[in-house]
């Protein structure tokens, strides 16, 4: 499996049959073989996580499909207007947080499940071709400075509940934020994670180009105990192959 970069939250994890797209809203891609099933994934509809040029990637791939959280809207009068064909709609599945589909497309088996995000849209879990791959879009520990004691309480709940489902699970590759702009709370969210699951290949994400970040995390306890299973993202383009 080949991972590449595209930065901030946005990767592609290209497999033998299918290509994953998560997130993506600016930076090169790659050509994938047009043979090749494109699964494409929005989290929601934060402009870091959702272009709708999205729509048109699939041009050279007759067989696609895409899963987007359900606050995306998809208004055939809006379509139009950006150049974009209506019909398209067909293609796209909308999961809410605890939903899960599974389909066939192009001789791909997929299964999608979804949890809830901590801010907007929700994560994805995909499970395609033996793999297991986790993007958490903005589900995460988003502990502020200057928020209301209650804020931060509800929102570690919150995001425990929902990482507790994926308990003791693996993933042959995981997209977690690590937000610098949390300040000294930034890695709680990549903690958690990092002690509920297992994984050999964690790439930080949500990083608004501050690589350094990634340093800095592995400087912390936490980091320096699984140090072996973070990637690290430091420009646009990247690839791994794990």
């Amino acid at each position: 499996m080949k991972i590449t970069y595209l930065g901030h939250s946005g990767f592609a994890a290209e497999l033998s049959e299918c290509v994953l797209l998560f997130d993506y809203y600016r930076g090169e891609l790659p050509e994938w073989p047009a043979s090749k099933t494109l699964l494409i994934f929005a989290s929601h509809a934060h402009q870091d996580h959702f272009n709708w040029k999205i729509l048109q990637l699939g041009e050279r791939h007759p067989s696609r499909r895409y899963f987007f959280g359900n606050d995306i809207r998809l208004g055939e009068k809006w379509m139009r207007q950006k150049g974009l064909d209506p019909s398209e709609k067909r293609r796209v599945t909308k999961l809410a947080g605890g939903r899960t589909v599974e389909l066939e497309e192009g001789g791909a088996l997929v299964r999608v499940s979804a949890l809830a995000s901590t801010d907007s849209g929700v994560a994805f879990v995909v499970e395609t071709e033996g793999k297991r791959i986790y993007h958490a879009g903005d589900l995460n520990w988003w502990h502020w400075d200057g928020e209301p004691e209650e804020e931060n309480a509800w929102m570690e709940e919150h995001y425990k509940k929902e990482i507790d489902r994926l308990a003791g699970q693996r993933f042959d590759a995981a997209f977690v934020p690590l937000d610098p702009r949390l300040g000294e709370q930034f890695g709680l969210g990549m903690d958690y994670f990092l002690e509920k699951t297992e994984g050999d290949a964690v790439f930080p994400m949500h990083l608004w180009e501050d690589y350094a970040a990634v340093d800095r995390y592995l400087d912390s306890p936490a980091g320096r105990r699984h140090a072996n299973r973070i990637r690290r993202p430091q420009r646009g383009g990247q690839e791994w192959n794990i």
